[in-house]
């Protein structure tokens, strides 16, 4: 698939890698419909920044741990727009001791990893295959593969994202490409203190930034043979 003219919807597209994949998605002439929940400033400002480039973008709100905003979403979007790529990047992210998990957590992580990714991706999915062209990304997290403690809840619904992958991309064969991205250390998240340390299990000893994500997102959506599959951006830590 070319990209240039091309319309994607990122959700969690305001801030981080989702705004990293926004920018760079436009530089390379793709619209862009930026989904945020919280983030309205932040929206705002990349629509305008976006639109500089000289492409169409596009802003919508819903909290993704409502499945009437999920649905709300689609249907606003659709009604707006042609989507031709989908990236699913909304994600949550918090310690969670397994001793003190609950099924609030629990439910929690999977709406955000599965539920949404689930329901946007087959209502727009259905419309990519009508269309016998489109590309489904999902952005998971190398702990789908290697979990980490203290976070279950958040591992094993990156985990469901995985198959989710999978899954789908039996489903929506030969027209629909689904791929994944498995991110390690991207960017350093808000507040923390020692960015050093979760490098100490990385090959590569250093934040990638979201560029790396992003070309990984680009082959993604330029192959027509790659499907079902994932691809780790995480700096070794899956051999460490």
């Amino acid at each position: 698939m070319k990209l240039n003219g091309k319309t994607a919807l990122i959700t969690g597209g305001a801030r981080r890698i989702g705004r990293e994949l926004a920018i760079n998605l436009s530089k390379d002439g793709v619209n862009v419909v930026i989904h945020y929940n919280s983030s309205k400033q932040e929206a705002s400002r990349l629509k305008k920044e976006l639109e500089s480039f000289g492409v169409k973008a596009y802003t919508f709100k819903a909290d993704l741990l409502s499945e009437s905003q999920i649905v709300r979403l689609a249907e606003e979007v659709m009604s707006i727009v042609d989507v031709d790529i989908l990236i699913n990047n909304a994600s949550l992210y918090y310690k969670t001791k397994l001793d003190s998990a609950t099924f609030e957590d629990l439910d929690r992580f999977y709406t955000i990893h599965v539920k949404a990714p689930f329901y946007l991706s087959k209502v727009f999915g259905k419309k990519m295959f009508e269309k016998r062209e489109g590309r489904i990304i999902n952005i998971v997290d190398y702990s789908a593969i290697t979990p980490y403690p203290n976070y279950t809840p958040y591992t094993v619904s990156k985990g469901a994202l995985l198959t989710l992958t999978k899954a789908f991309a039996k489903e929506f064969a030969p027209y629909v490409l689904v791929n994944a991205v498995l991110p390690g250390p991207i960017i350093p998240p808000e507040n923390l203190e020692d960015t050093e340390k979760p490098l100490n299990k990385t090959l590569l000893k250093r934040w990638s930034g979201g560029i790396e994500v992003y070309k990984a997102v680009k082959y993604l959506i330029e192959t027509d043979f790659t499907t079902g599959s994932f691809i780790p951006v995480e700096g070794g830590r899956l051999i460490f």
